[in-house]
């Protein structure tokens, strides 16, 4: 932000004031200041809703972060210092069964308890591998550019967290805030949006695809939102490149096996 300069010492010109306008002249201005006043109000509305019309095009991710290769562009960083610019998500749907993908996936190496998260779910043998967790996250496991992690809900959560339509708002929130974590200059698609299998939440998938070297490239991502009794409910998040599609799998057994504790 540019420094405030010198105030200004030059006197304001005199001016004469206008007579007051006639009865039918300030009708004629009252009338054009209100219809100004309502155009103003239409263009604000369809401004701030022109991303929740159905059938809107897949959202464009900007990020906060800048990258500057294949390796920067394709890989997740766990790092939440990043903020992305505002993304307009395509709306999410009522109803979206998660895919269930081909593949015998990742044998299970053991069951994560996230206690601090209060909830539970698969932990997988190689590739994966568990990793540092740095804020706000608690688990973490990797295989290569592909990332598993668990928290508490970062931010503010409506008190009131009961119904499956507030758990698919608050799934949309989080969805919104993972991007960070996700390729830049990509396109989104919902893939999932159903209610978790055991208590109470709401799951959302969805697709990433960008272009690296001029290359295309999508990665699948689920998100759930877990309610577990406290005042937090808790956040899976996931995220596999097409460059490890036989993990794709792995992303349903986390569904599966998800639960709070």
């Amino acid at each position: 932000m540019a420094e405030a300069g010198e105030p200004y010492t030059t006197p304001m010109p005199q001016v004469r004031p206008e007579p007051p306008p006639g009865p039918r002249r300030a009708r004629l201005i009252y009338t054009a200041l209100a219809c100004a006043g309502t155009a103003a109000a239409i263009v604000l509305v369809f401004t701030a809703f022109s991303g929740d019309r159905p059938g809107a095009a897949p959202a464009s991710l900007h990020q906060g972060r800048s990258a500057t290769g294949p390796a920067a562009s394709a890989a997740p960083s766990t790092s939440a210092s990043a903020v992305p610019r505002p993304v307009r998500l395509p709306p999410v749907p009522t109803a979206l069964s998660m895919v269930v993908h081909p593949g015998a996936g990742t044998p299970a190496g053991d069951f994560v308890v996230d206690a601090k998260s209060g909830i539970g779910y698969a932990g997988f043998a190689a590739p994966w591998r568990t990793a540092t967790a740095p804020a706000p996250f608690v688990h973490a496991q990797r295989a290569g550019r592909a990332l598993i992690v668990s928290c508490p809900m970062p931010g503010a959560v409506p008190e009131a967290l009961t119904a499956p339509e507030t758990y698919r708002t608050v799934a949309a929130r989080a969805a919104r805030w993972t991007l960070r974590f996700q390729p830049e200059g990509g396109s989104l698609d919902w893939t999932a949006s159903q209610p978790l299998r055991r208590g109470s939440g709401w799951l959302l998938g969805y697709r990433v695809t960008y272009r690296i070297d001029g290359r295309r490239h999508v990665s699948e991502a689920i998100v759930a939102v877990v309610g577990t009794g406290r005042t937090k409910p808790a956040l899976l998040f996931a995220t596999v490149p097409d460059t490890s599609q036989e993990l794709y799998r792995d992303l349903n057994m986390l569904f599966w096996t998800l639960r709070p504790m």
